[in-house]
């Protein structure tokens, strides 16, 4: 993280390949851009690496967790074609370019908020968000997402030009306004989609189920609270820590899970 965030305070220049820069301050940009890559790949074989073989659970929470990881690959995989100048110079100020930030910014962040709201709800309000509901949103979320901004990939490669009101008074962009169709009606359904998660929010909050502690069956500390938390966080004592947050699939207990703050001589012990 701290050399994506290194990287990216250096590699701006690649925003200004088409200003007129000498070739050589470009190709320093275009190096330092390409090479950001590196670390982010990294950070994402990190998510990938801690799903392998894992007992993953497709809740709603996961599978926008997914999509995030999804959504930012797609854009950063993107990102390494405008990196390079001779290629930027082609695809600059074009649609292509509106594809690879919205995957980036809007997809990654996006399902990241939806994911980290899903999860943290039931310890915020003590109740869980509907989980069918949500899967509903996120499915028309995921396919609308996608319908809307990876046809602008195709549309930037033939020449659609970014901030332009009307593409009927060009000729050659006449062959590809169904496209721009269908992306406009991919997007009201991606808008009328969010709908269905703030319904979701507002309904759990009165007539979601109410939440356990720990419905995740997460190791760490935060789910050893009540839920919501009362003031101090824990009701009574604080709890001893025993052990690492990440101890799943340990061989002392019989669960998938061993909480911190639990001891062994108080788990059910694993079968021989």
């Amino acid at each position: 993280m701290v050399a994506i965030a290194f990287l990216s305070w250096i590699e701006w220049g690649q925003h200004m390949f088409v200003s007129g820069m000498n070739p050589a301050l470009g190709a320093a940009f275009m190096i330092t851009t390409m090479i950001v890559a590196v670390p982010a790949a990294i950070e994402t074989f990190v998510w990938l690496g801690t799903l392998y073989k894992g007992n993953v659970h497709y809740t709603a929470a996961m599978m926008n967790a997914l999509a995030f990881v999804a959504m930012f690959v797609i854009g950063g995989m993107s990102g390494i074609w405008m990196a390079s100048a001779p290629v930027d110079m082609y695809l600059h100020d074009s649609y292509f370019v509106v594809a690879h930030i919205h995957y980036v910014l809007f997809g990654g962040s996006l399902f990241g908020i939806f994911a980290g709201i899903t999860y943290w709800y039931p310890k915020m309000f003590g109740r869980m968000m509907n989980e069918t509901l949500g899967k509903i949103h996120f499915w028309i979320t995921f396919v609308s997402f996608n319908c809307t901004f990876f046809p602008m990939y195709i549309l930037g490669m033939a020449g659609h030009m970014r901030r332009i009101y009307n593409p009927q008074q060009y000729d050659f962009l006449t062959p590809i306004i169904p496209i721009n169709e269908f992306i406009s009606i991919s997007s009201f359904v991606l808008g009328a989609a969010q709908f269905l998660f703030l319904a979701n929010i507002v309904w759990s909050c009165f007539r979601g189920a109410k939440a356990i502690d720990n419905p995740w069956h997460a190791n760490t500390l935060e789910w050893t609270t009540p839920s919501p938390p009362p003031q101090g966080n824990w009701r009574g004592t604080v709890p001893i820590v025993y052990r690492g947050p990440y101890e799943y699939s340990s061989p002392e207990v019989a669960e998938d899970f061993l909480p911190q703050s639990q001891s062994i001589e108080h788990s059910p012990a694993a079968p021989d």
